[in-house]
């Protein structure tokens, strides 16, 4: 991920409240399901874009993180079809979604401090 398309990330995150702007008429605690449950969903179709086989992503400890991003880990396959194990994501947008495998481990901490924690 360049750095280019880490200003870019700053700006979708600005966007995703008015992605959640239609739960009206529900509680505090309904509508935060809601949102979580909807920027859990776009996370995952995000990750599975950029995987070999996405329906065979597995995914565990999904969370929305500081600024409404999505981060979890998948465990998907390689070109052999074998599972690769558990890896952490960071998913803001189709153009913006970071598997720790994409960058050096240095740099996706710095963005899952940033971002999820």
């Amino acid at each position: 991920m360049t750095l280019a398309n880490m200003s870019r990330l700053g700006a979708a995150l600005a966007l995703l409240p008015a992605l959640l702007l239609g739960a009206c008429g529900k509680t505090a605690e309904q509508k935060q399901r809601e949102e979580a449950a909807t920027l859990t969903s776009l996370g995952e179709k995000y990750v599975k874009e950029k995987i070999l086989e996405p329906g065979q992503a597995q995914f565990r400890n999904q969370f929305i993180g500081k600024g409404g991003a999505p981060c979890g880990e998948v465990n998907a396959k390689d070109a052999f079809g074998a599972y690769i194990g558990y890896q952490r994501y960071i998913a803001v947008a189709r153009d913006l979604t970071l598997l720790a495998q994409d960058v050096s481990p240095a740099e996706f901490e710095q963005q899952w401090r940033q971002l999820c924690r």
